[in-house]
């Protein structure tokens, strides 16, 4: 049973982790290479909104 409760453990910290990653703006890839996190450029609507302290 040990087992078991490891990988729920290791789950649910994996599945926390994806949540913290989607409230920023970050665009996970999962390929079967492995996980690639890249973050969006922003653009200059975001930037004139950011600029006016919205």
């Amino acid at each position: 049973m040990k087992i078991n409760f490891r990988i729920k453990e290791k789950v649910v910290e994996v599945a926390e982790h994806l949540y913290d990653l989607s409230k920023r703006d970050v665009v996970v890839n999962v390929t079967k290479k492995g996980v690639k996190t890249t973050e969006k450029r922003p653009t200059k609507r975001t930037i004139k909104w950011r600029a006016k302290g919205h």
